[in-house]
């Protein structure tokens, strides 16, 4: 390798790894071009780069993968300190140390070959190379002290940007529209107002609520009138039939609908478009349909984002309306509760836990038809980490299941967040902005586990202990850092973190898993922590199912309150 001193190794390497095949050295050395070319470089200086990139990978391709495109290899830039770099690997040998050194021209002026080192070594500044049982690097720099270099652009750097934005931008469109769903006391004004603001963001043709044939009675009143409402049996067959639809719908022309959903005949002439369902409480309300400008090109994960979020809330908002309406005052608070529960299992079901040879989640939960705040999830976040969460709603009925529902979009927009205590705190702040004076609040903890299933970190607020049994069967217990979410804005959370190995259990649990044993103070817990600590090494089936019929002996059928229960299992 060479000695000569050489630069830091620089942030946003841009990285390509291509056949060996002459045929794809221009296009790439068009994108080297592009990105070295916006900043202060003469035309000089771009034709000798030109030809430094040239010979550095048609000599990879010809001398060290012997143009066999069965072979690859690889290419980097990057820009740092005021200087380009760019890299060649290959699987060859590399040429002579000697070569390198002092590269030299053929002594044949008529040679066909041979002036490729000569050419970068005259090109640029320094060189610097590797051999190792992979093949062989050569690395090249050249210092441009005075001039304004571009950082160099990195697709997947760009991407996560991108998504990153994506969720802010929904983020904040969920702040200001849970918080009008809070204090509306009109459907109709809060639809409308979220779909003006959603278009003022989001270049479209159309955005309109298509209502599905089982739409109730009391929602199709209440809506009846806005221009953007579409009546099951006035509209267009084709819009009919998309407010039929019970799953997200997305397409970019008429063809790529067409083979989604074969029975949808027209729309032929909208470029794109896509369909979210209103689906809340047991109710299919109908969908959430957005077509698209076929000349206009805009982020559509952002849009789709927004969109997502805003149809969750206008099916909380018809279920809400509808159930209102619906409501008897003699039986008002009966109805309201169990109301509560269909939107529980409506909005919020348990959802089939992520997969992996590293980890096994189980939730199990059971309602007690009158509490309706209990939810548990769990989640894989962009980076392929494990993220569970359990949550436990101060309160009952209808807005005690509409927080739990808030709750989960929230924590599903802060996923990609870098820790647990990081998700808390960002839920808790927009709690808080939300609830204003309302007199609710919700406890959680959160665990992440590492993709690669070796560290655990885990943060709560305000809810009881979390189990943590170690591979060898000794048990500690995960505290609360803090308040529950949604009384105080300005809280910090913090992370316990600790190294796996494989074999630990964690199990979380809502206290309705323990309070309804208060024979005397604190002794439905102790009871609790002893039942877990025989049944530690059951199978979480079996930890379920023990645990619901010590309640049963104790208490009969009906539960006191919402229990539930998550294991998370470290597989060795």
């Amino acid at each position: 390798m060479s000695s000569e001193p050489f630069l830091p190794a620089p942030s946003g390497v841009v990285r390509y790894t291509i056949p060996a095949d002459l045929a794809a050295v221009d296009p790439l050395r068009q994108r080297f071009i592009d990105t070295i070319s916006n900043g202060e470089l003469s035309a000089e200086d771009l034709d000798g780069w030109k030809l430094v990139f040239q010979e550095l990978v048609v000599n990879a391709i010809a001398h060290g993968a012997k143009h066999d495109p069965a072979r690859a290899v690889t290419i980097e830039w990057s820009i740092a300190h005021n200087a380009i770099i760019l890299a060649a690997e290959d699987p060859g040998p590399g040429p002579p140390d000697a070569k390198l050194l002092a590269p030299a021209l053929p002594e044949d002026p008529l040679a066909v070959s041979g002036r490729g080192l000569f050419i970068i070594a005259n090109c640029t500044d320094q060189r610097r190379w590797w051999r190792g049982p992979d093949g062989f690097r050569l690395e090249v720099l050249k210092h441009y002290p005075s001039a304004g270099l571009p950082l160099p652009s990195n697709p997947e750097l760009d991407s996560v940007l991108e998504e990153l934005s994506s969720c802010y931008e929904s983020l904040t469109v969920f702040h200001r529209l849970t918080g009008s769903l809070i204090e509306s006391g009109n459907l109709r004004d809060f639809i409308t107002s979220s779909l003006d603001e959603f278009l003022s963001l989001h270049p479209l043709e159309r955005i309109f609520f298509q209502a599905a044939p089982t739409i109730p009675d009391t929602v199709r009143k209440l809506l009846g009138s806005a221009a953007w409402f579409l009546d099951p049996t006035d509209s267009d067959p084709a819009l009919r039939g998309l407010g039929t639809l019970t799953r997200e719908t997305v397409w970019e022309d008429f063809a790529d609908l067409a083979r989604q959903h074969p029975g949808v005949t027209a729309l032929r002439s909208v470029g794109a478009g896509s369909v979210f369902p209103i689906i809340a409480g047991g109710l299919h309300f109908g969908a959430l349909i957005a077509l698209r400008k076929p000349a206009v090109v805009e982020s559509k994960s952002r849009s789709l984002g927004t969109l997502r979020t805003l149809a969750d809330l206008c099916g909380i908002a018809c279920a809400n309306a509808h159930l209102t309406n619906l409501r008897d005052e003699s039986q008002k608070d009966l109805r309201e509760l169990e109301i509560a529960v269909e939107i529980q299992k409506g909005l919020l079901p348990i959802l089939p836990a992520p997969v992996s040879d590293r980890w096994l989640v189980s939730i199990y939960q059971e309602s007690s038809l009158t509490i309706a705040g209990d939810y548990a999830i769990a989640r894989t976040d962009p980076a392929g980490n494990l993220v569970v969460a359990m949550i436990d709603v101060m309160g009952k009925g209808v807005s005690a299941a509409l927080l739990a529902s808030i709750f989960r979009t929230a924590f599903e927009l802060s996923l990609q967040l870098p820790s647990s205590s990081a998700i808390l705190e960002t839920i808790n702040k927009t709690l808080c902005t939300q609830l204003g004076d309302l007199t609710m609040f919700l406890t959680c903890s959160i665990a992440r586990v590492s993709a690669d299933g070796r560290s655990l970190e885990h943060s709560s607020a305000g809810h009881c202990p979390t189990f943590f049994y170690k591979a060898d069967g000794s048990r500690t217990f995960f505290e609360p850092s803090g308040p529950p979410l949604g009384i105080l804005a300005a809280v910090t959370y913090a992370n316990d973190r600790v190294a796996l190995e494989g074999g630990e259990r964690l199990v979380f649990v809502t206290d309705g898993c323990y309070e309804w044993d208060r024979r005397e103070q604190n002794f439905g817990w102790d009871r609790l922590v002893e039942h877990m600590d025989q049944d530690r090494t059951a199978s979480p089936p079996e930890l379920w199912t023990h645990l619901r019929d010590r309640i049963r002996n104790q208490c009969g059928l009906n539960l006191e309150d919402d229990c539930t229960l998550i294991t998370l299992d470290l597989l060795k």
